[in-house]
C-alpha cells in the first residue's frame, strides 16, 4: 500500500521542489503560491506569527493558508541577493532598497532586523522580499550583521556602509555602535 501525504489537499509528490533547509522543503504550487512544510510544528507555528503580522508590508510574502505543519504563501519569483551581486554591481538603488527593507522590519515589529542575503530575493520588477522570517520575533538584532557579512563577502561591505554613512548617518552610527560592541565580546 502506498501512502501519499497530503497537504491542504495536495499531493507534495506532484509539486516541483523549490528548496529544502534545515527547517524544511518548500514546493511550487503554481507559478504565483508555494507549500513551506516545515519539520517541527513549533517552528511552524514561529513563521506563521511572522508571517501574518508582516501582512501590512509589501517585502515579505503574502500569506494564503496554513495547517498544523505548513504554511501557504506567495511564491516569489527572482533571484537571491547574494547571486544577483555575483553577476551585477551593488547600485545605489539596491542598498537604497535594503534599508527600506530593513525600515519594513522595524514596520512590521520585528525584533531581528538582520536576515542572511540568500533569503532576500530580488525580483524581475527589481523590488527586494524576505523570505524566511522564522527567527525574526524571537532573536533580537538591531545591527544587520548576516546582511553586511554576505555584502563583505561579496566585496560590498565599504560601498554600503558608506552609501548608509551619507544617505541616514544616524542610523549608521546605531550600526556602528551595535558592530563595536558586538566586537567586544
Amino acid at each position: 500500500m502506498i501512502k501519499i501525504k497530503l497537504y491542504a489537499g495536495l499531493n507534495i509528490k506532484e509539486l516541483q521542489l523549490l528548496g529544502k533547509g534545515t527547517q524544511g522543503k518548500v514546493y511550487r504550487i503554481d507559478p504565483n503560491r508555494c507549500i513551506k512544510i516545515f519539520k517541527k510544528n513549533q517552528i511552524c507555528k514561529e513563521e506563521l506569527e511572522t508571517l501574518s503580522v508582516a501582512q501590512i508590508d509589501s517585502h515579505f510574502p503574502k500569506l494564503y493558508d496554513y495547517g498544523e505543519n505548513y504554511i501557504i504563501r506567495e511564491c516569489i519569483n527572482g533571484m537571491e541577493l547574494n547571486k544577483y551581486l555575483s553577476t551585477h554591481c551593488l547600485t545605489t538603488d539596491i542598498s537604497n532598497k535594503l534599508l527600506g527593507l530593513y525600515d519594513a522590519m522595524i514596520k512590521v515589529g520585528y525584533t531581528r532586523l538582520d536576515s542572511a542575503i540568500f533569503h532576500i530575493f530580488i525580483t524581475p520588477s527589481g523590488d527586494l522580499k524576505l523570505i524566511d522570517t522564522a527567527k525574526a520575533l524571537k532573536k533580537t538584532a538591531i545591527y544587520p550583521q548576516l546582511i553586511i557579512s554576505g555584502l563583505s563577502k561579496l566585496g560590498y561591505k565599504k560601498q554600503f556602509l558608506d552609501f548608509v554613512k551619507g544617505t541616514r548617518p544616524a542610523l549608521y552610527f546605531i550600526w556602528l555602535q551595535c558592530a563595536n560592541k558586538n566586537n567586544r565580546r
